[in-house]
């Protein structure tokens, strides 16, 4: 459940405009400032964060050479500059928010934030910043010259990385559920969650019965809020149409996995609706029209979007008052490896692209999308920064491998990557109905990868992969449609080995850990008899549901013990996505063969969640 905190809601009103109990002002809304991992800064030059290093660069606009870089700390993915001069970022991995001073190139404040923050936007006033915190599941509020936390607008969310504030309102996305919340002023009542599943859709109707998730970027424009992310159909489900068995390939035209940017009224709150633009934009065909995995957002012009693809390195040009799916696309630019973000110039003439798996930036000149004479599919000037890479050539060619949807040798049509269900490296939280010509039908949970590098083999929930690139090999051409030729799967096995890790939870109750370690340790729980190591796995293959539990059509007597790295983070659990909670797959009845936790007292269970919560 998402829990508003009114108080802070009521600084954001303030800071907007926006009294408690007024109605939402008409467009154009008080629109507050949205971070990205680049930006161009009131100076005109760009910024630009680089997580491998942990460092932002400043570059020259028009020739992109770096001025400087700083070192700032692990991983950081968002900045924002809502003062002229004055930078904040986010730091994913550290928990924190620093703030430089541009003039300096100094770090002149650092503050503990959350676990996890990752997007980060401005009140309209520029004097407040709320922060979306992934591991934390929350928003926090930022006073934004001491950097001071002033409040928790939300909890309960779903790794939330996107965040915007809008008329006083807080708008979140959770990255995995497919919702978008608005966090109202003090009178609104509770929050309101918003799916992004569209409720009627004349061109496409089966879209109406698949998942909203992965929700990457929220963006304030237009006076609407726009919101990039994806739809799915992961159920299987073949009674709205026909779709291909496996994920690569394209039956009909219609795709299993669609880029999305749907469009919301923030003055009514209303979900996506038959009257709001397509919210699709990709068609494969095999022409100019193929994205995959929306990362960025960024608005030019009256009515224009900017949406740039991680995995088909390219940025859509797209015409939000379009009426159909194929008129959306007026436009589209190749930009480097990987783009996880776009900023525009305070003219609207220029884009600036971050290119993360290269260390490049692109320099998009806007003009040529609305140019009728010019190509309506460009190259942009792209130039990579010297920076050094904490990783090796095999882990970084292994990233691009992952997260890449135009290689035809591992899926054919750019519907797929590696990334779809693990972004990241991670998971998107899904349980994924499986059924081609050589899987037999079975319902499996998405696992995180940091759970799966070289120590822990044996592969997959039935152990039935000895190594990363046997596991490729095998998902690629069983899944994804691809014949592996040429596919070098070792790679892979850097990228996950090297570049892949766990999620860090919220500190926990220092003393309910260590009591809870006891716990998972005993004879009495039994836990730790298939988890140890540095791990927690045996690698070993066990039946843990008892035989009348199973499906029958998804015949699964053995399982592989998984890693728990990161565990509480990632809910549902067991191979079929079964246990809603870790306290359900404790305790469930037909887990009887899961050690002994069921039996536990109600202290002792408590303190065992605890330290799972640790981990």
């Amino acid at each position: 459940m998402v829990r508003p905190a009114l108080a802070t809601l009521a600084l954001l009103g303030a800071a907007a405009g926006c009294g408690g109990g007024e109605a939402l002002a008409p467009a154009p809304l008080p629109v507050g400032r949205v971070g990205a991992s680049i930006a161009v800064l009131a100076s005109g030059e760009v910024a630009v964060v680089d997580p491998d290093q942990g460092s932002v660069s400043f570059l020259d606009p028009t020739t992109l050479a770096p001025r400087a870089t700083l070192d700032v700390g692990a991983e950081p993915r968002a900045l924002l500059e809502l003062s002229p001069g004055v930078l904040l970022v986010t730091l994913h991995r550290a928990g924190e928010v620093i703030q430089i001073d541009v003039a300096t190139l100094q770090v002149t404040r650092r503050a503990p934030v959350c676990a996890g923050p990752w997007g980060i936007a401005g009140t309209p006033d520029g004097t407040a910043a709320v922060v979306a915190c992934e591991w934390g599941g929350s928003v926090v509020q930022l006073d934004a010259t001491m950097l001071t936390t002033t409040g928790v607008v939300a909890t309960g969310l779903s790794r939330p990385r996107a965040v915007a504030t809008l008329a006083g309102e807080v708008w979140v996305a959770d990255f995995t559920g497919g919702a978008v919340h608005r966090l109202g002023a003090p009178d609104a009542g509770p929050a309101a969650a918003i799916s992004l599943v569209p409720t009627a859709a004349p061109y496409r109707p089966a879209l109406t019965a698949m998942t909203a998730n992965l929700a990457s970027a929220l963006l304030p424009a237009f006076g609407r809020l726009h919101v990039a992310h994806e739809l799915v159909n992961h159920t299987g489900d073949t009674a709205a149409e026909q779709v291909a068995e496996d994920y690569g390939s394209v039956t009909d035209g219609n795709p299993k996995i669609n880029p999305a940017v749907s469009s919301l009224d923030p003055g009514s709150g209303a979900g996506v609706t038959a009257a709001d633009p397509p919210v699709l934009y990709a068609q494969y065909d095999g022409g100019p029209r193929v994205f995959n995995g929306p990362s960025a957002l960024a608005a030019f012009g009256d009515r224009y979007l900017l949406v740039a693809n991680a995995s088909t390195g390219d940025v859509a040009v797209l015409d939000s008052a379009a009426q159909t799916p194929e008129t959306r696309v007026v436009a589209s630019f190749a930009v480097g490896a990987g783009p996880a973000g776009v900023a525009v110039d305070a003219a609207g003439k220029v884009a600036y692209v971050d290119n993360a798996f290269d260390g490049s930036v692109s320099r998009l000149d806007l003009s040529v999308a609305l140019d009728p004479s010019a190509p309506r599919y460009a190259t942009s000037p792209t130039v990579v920064r010297p920076l050094p890479s904490p990783y090796s050539f095999a882990a970084l060619a292994g990233r691009r491998l992952f997260h890449d949807a135009t290689n035809p040798h591992v899926t054919p049509s750019a519907v797929v990557a590696c990334s779809t269900c693990h972004p990241d490296g991670g998971d998107d939280g899904l349980v994924w109905f499986m059924h081609t010509a050589d899987i037999p039908l079975k319902r499996r949970r998405t696992p995180h990868l940091a759970n799966a590098h070289t120590g822990t083999a044996p592969f997959h929930w039935n152990g039935q992969f000895a190594d990363i690139p046997d596991l490729v090999e095998g998902t690629v051409v069983d899944l994804m449609a691809g014949d592996g030729l040429l596919v070098d799967g070792s790679t892979v096995t850097a990228y996950i080995d090297e570049i892949v890790m766990p999620s860090l939870p919220p500190p926990p109750d220092a003393e309910a850990v260590a009591r809870g370690l006891a716990v998972f340790t005993s004879a009495a729980a039994g836990c730790a008899t298939c988890h140890y190591g540095p791990d927690l796995t045996d690698n070993g293959m066990h039946a843990v549901l008892t035989p009348m539990s199973l499906q029958a059509d998804d015949v699964f007597p053995l399982a592989n013990t998984p890693a728990l790295h990161g565990v509480s983070l990632r809910p549902p659990y067991f191979h079929d996505g079964r246990a809603t909670s870790l306290r359900d797959l404790l305790t469930r009845p037909d887990a009887v063969m899961h050690g002994g936790a069921g039996q536990l007292a109600a202290g002792e269970l408590e303190d065992l969640l605890a330290y799972l919560g640790s981990l």
